[in-house]
């Protein structure tokens, strides 16, 4: 569980994020959702440790955290943009890695397709097989909380509905996951909590059926929901 009291951020006197108050429940996974200029990477960078708030307090667990030392201990962070070794082959990288964290996922390497890739050089890739293996790094992990900044781009259907079905299955299992999300019907399959910012405020947050019910019966899929609360 995080819990955020009061975060504010300016920026050379622009405000990013104004007086959030909110609490991401543990053991499941949380859409950020906003248009552009909503403050949702502002946001992430503060949970992550990344950034500091002008104003307000981060608990995790229920605990204050006030320095990145802190955060490391229970969050994996994947930004949007990571440097992976661009000279390593795929495997080779996978081969490092893999001795670091003195485990391999062999499910997860099978729904993202990596072996595939094994001989290609990194620096190499699309961005959509580039961004399959940060995902894989980043899902790795046994921190209890895992941020994914935008970690969609280029993946199909059928990969997003086994993604879908890895996300709930490691949520029941270990994991709160936070993501920062502009795929509307992605996070619509994959998220059972969503908050929604809009210029730099927190104007709702809750689960699919609460929102449907907030802002009208009629409202069926996430993006309808999306209009309503922006327009409210």
């Amino acid at each position: 569980m995080i819990t955020l009291e009061n975060i504010s951020k300016s920026y050379s006197g622009n405000k990013a994020l104004r007086n959030i108050s909110l609490t991401i429940p543990g053991n499941s996974v949380t859409g950020i959702l906003g248009p552009n200029g909503a403050g949702k990477s502002t946001l992430i960078k503060i949970i992550t440790g990344f950034e500091f708030p002008d104003s307000g307090k981060v608990y995790i667990e229920n605990l204050p955290v006030t320095n990145f030392k802190q955060r490391k201990n229970h969050i994996s962070y994947l930004p949007e943009k990571l440097s992976i070794y661009p000279e390593y082959f795929v495997m080779e990288f996978l081969n490092f890695y893999h001795s670091a964290i003195e485990s391999e996922n062999g499910e997860l390497l099978e729904i993202l397709s990596l072996k595939k890739i094994f001989s290609k050089k990194i620096k190499h890739l699309s961005k959509g097989w580039y961004q399959r293996l940060k995902l894989y790094v980043a899902l790795c992990s046994t921190k209890p909380i895992i941020v994914l900044d935008e970690p969609f781009e280029g993946f199909d259907p059928l990969q997003m509905r086994d993604i879908a079905r890895l996300f709930k299955s490691e949520k029941a299992e270990k994991h709160l996951f936070l993501l920062s999300i502009h795929q509307l019907s992605y996070a619509e399959k994959i998220c059972d909590y969503f908050v929604f910012l809009n210029e730099g405020k927190l104007v709702a947050e809750g689960s699919f059926e609460r929102l449907s019910r907030r802002f009208s019966a009629a409202s069926n899929n996430l993006e309808e929901i999306f209009v309503k609360v922006l327009e409210k």
